[in-house]
């Protein structure tokens, strides 16, 4: 078995996931992809996540479905979006109350355009290679373990950023790739709507370099700290006592 495939066999077990970690490959040019079986529309990027992940298959994403999300596929580094989606012009009343609000929703993480013509998005276990960016969906106890596996090993705190555009493509693809660090997202409207990503689903991604430490993490975590799952409640009560020891303030 692969590392990459071993590493997310083994997060989704430790965390119970109620789908399986992607990998998210990027190529410079579409012939350097491996030739998979195409979707029959072109979809956004968070629908090709929500394709491959509950299917299991892989998804081959590439610029020609620009015209899906053009702000998505803008993320990867496939293309520029249009000057009025740019401007908030395009969408104006629609996402936000005017032009200048609107264009607030085209910020955020995005690789250079023209950087990679296409993607394979597909579970671990189906990578053919190993992934430029992990991306694994869950509910917020489930991607707060990943918090604890990164500090575990001195990692820097996680950051969430969000305008409630792009939970996927930028927050937990493109800034990983770009800031190498874990981030958290939310999933968007579009994840809803058209990826069946739940009410309660968050996701997160980090950048493959940095998985197996973070695995590792998640395991020393749950099995040596105080972090094992599932989270057994105290209840309205004075703390334990070695709780209360390792945290009180001492005179």
């Amino acid at each position: 078995m692969d590392k990459w495939a071993e590493l997310g066999k083994q997060l989704d077990g430790m965390l119970q996931l109620r789908t399986p970690t992607l990998g998210v490959k990027l190529y410079k040019k579409r012939d350097d992809a491996p030739e998979v079986k195409p979707l029959a529309f072109p979809v956004a990027m968070c629908a090709a996540a929500g394709w491959s992940r509950y299917y299991k298959v892989p998804v081959l994403m590439t610029n020609e479905m620009k015209h899906a999300c053009q702000v998505g596929w803008a993320a990867l580094g496939f293309c520029d979006v249009d000057p009025d989606i740019k401007s908030g012009k395009r969408n104006a009343g629609v996402w936000a109350a005017d032009a200048k609000a609107t264009s607030r929703l085209a910020e955020g993480a995005v690789i250079p355009a023209g950087t990679f013509a296409a993607a394979l998005i597909a579970p671990l276990s189906l990578m053919p290679a190993a992934p430029d960016v992990v991306v694994t969906y869950g509910s917020p106890d489930q991607l707060l373990s990943l918090i604890y596996g990164t500090i575990w090993h001195g990692g820097d705190r996680v950051k969430l950023e969000s305008n409630g555009h792009g939970g996927t493509c930028r927050e937990c693809v493109a800034a990983p790739y770009l800031y190498n660090e874990l981030r958290i997202g939310i999933t968007d409207i579009g994840e809803r709507r058209f990826a069946m990503a739940y009410d309660w689903e968050m996701v997160a991604g980090v950048p493959y370099s940095k998985f197996e430490k973070l695995v590792d993490g998640v395991n020393c975590a749950l099995t040596k700290g105080s972090y094992g799952r599932p989270y057994a409640p105290w209840g309205f009560q004075a703390w334990p006592q070695a709780a209360s020891e390792r945290t009180r303030i001492k005179s």
